[in-house]
């Protein structure tokens, strides 16, 4: 799985937007208010066939897998298309196109042996061409998919009948099986047409080997999904899968009331709303995302001691009691508290504007006439961009856009939709000081090369990788961020790991790359006669598709 952009809520239906997976060591244990688990049921008392209608306040901008951003987009696939291993709920990975795998004692070599008889819902074959041709475009510069870690280690891969493959790297690398095994896989006969085709094309029409095919999508309005009764993993009970594509959470609340919609995700804001809904459980989760504001690094944002000011002058404890409904946890970094690699030694810094004037001060910024901050004739003036229609990400901005202004900070409340906020022409590549809030979500490993390393800066707009933030300047601790995260990426022992890892918390919490919020909760409705819904911190919605069925 990649890492993806969670912008607003990170959950684990449908509202997921924006960016980032790897799957994680442990799941968090804290303890989370009462939620009504989804029910279980034998086979005997479930009825087969049916419509489900998912709600999702944010519509992917495409469906191809390597260039998406958005996990919107991989909850979607993940009824569509699949990997040749995946995560469980408990965050173990095991088979899924391939049967079985080993590794080599060197670390170098992995050998996947694929599961026979699959076809591609338009009846070609699956075979280990498949996956050489996913590698292929993977590293084809000029289709520039988003995240190329691990697809980048593979030196060839050998292919000794249809379904045997044998991968070589150059280097031992600790999240391989997150990147590659856990990596989707996508049909060689049209990747065969041409990266640009296959960008285009194949994003509008995802044809997988997962339990439901693709049928229509009509912008703004909904995504079709009907089941593959020719599944190698047996037929899903659910006949048809509608993604209901809603425009703010509001209307996402009334929907869930009248029951237009049947199951979606919604943020804490609206928790106790969705627990009155007379005909649905709520279930209430960990999440792996972190919420956070990224800083771009240019003009007074160069400098740490303004970054460091910001966050004193961020009241995130606020944010979680009150907004939040205190159903999320401050973050501190970007390792998840209760894994292995959270750096326990580490605490937030508290909100202080008085710490964070003095900063300035030191900074050497003064008030001009006007009362706001400046240095040298340039105003201390920055862009809070948030994804339009939340509600609660509304309130954040708000929040932190008033303690600023307290500063004497100049700031602008900026919103757009998704597709716009995430493409070449989003605020991230505009030559203004731009704070933007969003969130990433991990996955099961704690890899962070592609949040912070300069090869994952983008060379343009529409380039790989997720340290955007230094696209226009690296990071002044970049040298030492690099070295960190390309030892974490190598190592194997988990010893080792635990103390580069640790090293690396608390490079980010001195520098302040981005302004870290909180983790989230995640907070899903289904409905009451909906069967084997298991959420968790580990997989994207409709892992275990196969197994929902509506009672009798």
């Amino acid at each position: 799985m990649l890492k993806f952009k969670l912008l607003t809520f990170v959950l684990s239906v449908g509202i997921l937007a924006s960016c980032a997976v790897q799957p994680r060591a442990a799941a968090p244990s804290a303890q989370l208010p009462t939620s009504t688990p989804a029910p279980t049921a034998a086979p005997d008392q479930v009825q087969a066939g049916g419509t489900l209608t998912v709600g999702f306040t944010e519509e992917p901008e495409t469906l191809n897998p390597y260039i998406s951003q958005l996990v919107t987009s991989s909850n979607v696939n993940s009824a569509i298309l699949e990997s040749l291993l995946t995560y469980s709920d408990k965050g173990e990975i095991g088979p899924k196109l391939a049967e079985s795998y080993s590794i080599s004692e060197d670390g170098l070599t992995y050998t996947f042996k694929l599961r026979k008889g699959v076809k591609w819902h338009d009846g070609q074959p699956f075979t280990a061409a498949d996956v050489v041709a996913s590698w292929k475009i993977i590293m084809d510069e000029k289709f520039a998919a988003f995240q190329t870690l691990g697809w980048d280690k593979i030196t060839k891969i050998d292919t000794p009948d249809d379904f045997t493959v044998v991968m070589q790297t150059k280097e031992k690398f600790a999240p391989f099986l997150t990147y590659v095994g856990a990596g989707t896989i996508t049909p060689k006969h049209l990747i065969d047409k041409g990266a640009d085709t296959f960008k285009q094309e194949y994003g509008r029409n995802p044809i997988g080997t997962g339990p439901y095919k693709f049928i229509k999508w009509e912008s703004a309005q909904y995504i079709d999904l009907e089941k593959n009764a020719d599944y190698w993993g047996g037929a899903p009970k659910l006949d048809k899968i509608r993604i209901k594509l809603i425009p703010d959470d509001n209307t996402l609340m009334v929907q869930l009331g009248t029951g237009e919609v049947q199951m979606a995700s919604v943020p804490p804001v609206h928790y106790a709303e969705a627990q009155k809904l007379p005909n649905s459980n709520v279930v209430l989760n960990n999440s792996n995302s972190w919420n956070h504001l990224d800083l771009k690094m240019i003009d007074h944002l160069l400098d740490p001691k303004v970054r460091q000011a910001l966050d004193f002058a961020t009241p995130r404890q606020q944010i979680v009691d009150k907004i939040l409904n205190g159903l999320g946890v401050v973050a501190v970094a970007d390792q998840l508290p209760e894994t292995p690699y959270f750096n326990p030694n580490l605490t937030a810094r508290p909100y202080d504007l008085d710490k964070a004037a003095a900063l300035l001060n030191e900074a050497g910024f003064k008030k001009n006439a006007d009362g706001i901050l400046e240095k040298e004739g340039k105003p201390l003036a920055i862009e809070i961009w948030i994804i339009s229609g939340g509600q609660q990400d509304k309130q954040k901005q708000q929040v932190i856009a008033a303690s600023w202004r307290k500063l004497g900070i100049k700031v602008d409340e900026r919103e757009e939709d998704i597709k716009s906020i995430f493409g070449p022409n989003g605020y991230q590549f505009t030559q203004k000081m731009t704070a933007g809030m969003y969130s990433w979500f991990n996955g099961n490993d704690p890899d962070d090369m592609f949040y912070w390393h300069s090869s994952q800066i983008p060379k343009d707009p529409t380039g790989s990788g997720g340290n955007v933030q230094a696209y226009f300047n690296k990071f002044n601790f970049q040298d030492e961020i690099d070295k960190l995260t390309e030892a974490g990426a190598k190592e194997v022992d988990p010893i080792k790991r635990k103390e580069i890892y640790i090293k690396a918390q608390e490079v980010l919490q001195r520098e302040v790359p981005v302004l870290f919020l909180y983790w989230d909760k995640s907070i899903n409705v289904a409905p009451k006669n909906i069967v084997n819904f298991k959420p968790n911190p580990f997989t994207y919605t409709f892992w275990n598709v196969t197994e929902w069925a509506f009672q009798k």
